[in-house]
């Protein structure tokens, strides 16, 4: 029996299967729809320098991205550069240490997995 024959035998389990297919449908456009990253990502963040107190907006993603690009760890003890001065001393005006210290941790496991091993010892009386 094939599937065409078994659903014109029984068009209630036709149904059936476009009811679920159709649940499964609205499942994954109301969990889009919230906007989730994106909408966080695309979120403007003030930057203040520390020297001036002038002040920058910026998405957070291009924030975020630019701390992605820096060597890891990520010191927090410097800023972004200041568009005039060139120095570091532009400082998210949130909670900046928790920025840093969540982009250290996401980047922790693949830069302990990238650093090379230490060097094996050498055997005691060699040189």
């Amino acid at each position: 029996m094939g599937l065409r024959q078994a659903l014109n035998e029984r068009p209630a389990l036709g149904w059936g299967v476009a009811a679920v297919v159709a649940v499964v449908a609205g499942v994954f456009m109301f969990r889009n729809l919230g906007g989730g990253e994106t909408a966080e990502l695309t979120s403007m963040i003030t930057l203040r320098c520390s020297e001036t107190g002038k002040e920058l907006t910026l998405p957070r993603g291009a924030v975020e991205r630019q701390l992605m690009l820096r060597p890891y760890p990520v010191n927090p003890d410097e800023g972004f550069p200041n568009p005039d001065t060139g120095k570091p001393t532009m400082f998210p005006v949130d909670d900046w240490k928790s920025m840093v210290a969540g982009t250290n941790a996401s980047r922790k496991e693949r830069a302990e997995k990238d650093s090379p091993a230490p060097p094996a010892p050498k055997p005691p009386g060699s040189n």
